[in-house]
């Protein structure tokens, strides 16, 4: 169940922006280039207000075009240079010998990459868009006993398995360049949720039970104050930081489901938006 959601909202949240996109750039080539795509709905829409008079829409769209293009390749050129500067940064924090352990010691994980790093405060993620590791701190593995460190161990090789870094960020860029369709930024939010469910499932199906990561996600928690040091670990450790209590409450009763709310409005809108691009199109080639 939680597998199809999680297949239904990528597709949703990657597949609608890629037409989009797709649609924008024959736009684009046809303004610039004269290219005559008759089935770009873009171009529909131009044609029909150019025969309606209205130019001034027209340039209006293209320029919507330009910034969405230009827009993304921005968020995603930044989102590729922070990472490989946070990288970088966390190599050069590194205690090799704890991460040459880690990775002996779970090489028949399909040789994940752990990153260890010399650090006080609780810190679990994945990091890379290309090549993801897992990055644990000392002061997280002193915490825990064996069980939840197996159990955070296995949460993060989902995320890196499924290389939801790369997945998630892409979500994120596309709801925050395409607000005329918000039904993307619900998509991207809820695909968080699921991925950590998800991962959850994992390391529960992988130590026997939910002890381990119950345990271990309930001890993050009260190591992250709500004041001072802790609200840096409360960012830091990603591990702890999305959906905790949807993750809790199924950790508490895993036959109990939980249910996704859906945004009513945003659905509405989007719906609508599309609807008005069928009938411009339908229009348009009657």
């Amino acid at each position: 169940m939680w597998k199809t959601r999680s297949k239904i909202l990528f597709t949703v949240g990657f597949g609608i922006p890629v037409l989009v996109l797709m649609q924008m750039f024959m736009y684009a080539m046809y303004k610039i280039f004269g290219w005559d795509i008759r089935l770009n709905l873009l171009w529909l829409c131009n044609h029909w207000m150019s025969r309606m008079g209205w130019m001034s829409v027209g340039h209006f769209l293209l320029l919507l075009v330009l910034l969405t293009f230009v827009g993304t390749s921005w968020m995603l050129a930044v989102r590729i240079i922070q990472t490989r500067a946070a990288v970088t940064k966390l190599r050069s924090m590194e205690i090799r010998v704890w991460s040459a352990e880690l990775n002996t010691r779970y090489h028949h994980l399909k040789k994940p990459r752990f990153l260890v790093v010399d650090k006080s405060s609780p810190v679990a993620f994945t990091i890379g868009l290309w090549r993801p590791c897992i990055v644990l701190s000392t002061g997280l593995l002193s915490m825990l006993d064996h069980d939840e460190e197996k159990a955070v161990v296995y949460h993060e090789v989902h995320h890196l398995w499924h290389r939801d870094p790369l997945k998630t960020t892409l979500l994120s860029v596309f709801a925050a360049m395409m607000p005329y369709i918000p039904v993307l930024k619900h998509t991207s939010q809820q695909y968080r949720i699921v991925r950590e469910i998800l991962a959850d499932n994992e390391a529960i199906e992988r130590t026997g039970n939910a002890a381990g990561i119950g345990s271990a996600l309930l001890k993050l928690l009260r190591a992250c104050s709500p004041s001072g040091e802790g609200r840096t670990m409360t960012i830091q450790s990603s591990f702890a930081d999305t959906s905790v209590n949807v993750r809790i409450s199924r950790l508490l009763d895993p036959e109990r489901d939980v249910t996704l709310r859906l945004p009513r409005y945003a659905i509405l809108i989007s719906t609508m938006v599309f609807l008005l691009l069928s009938i411009l199109f339908v229009w348009s080639i009657g």
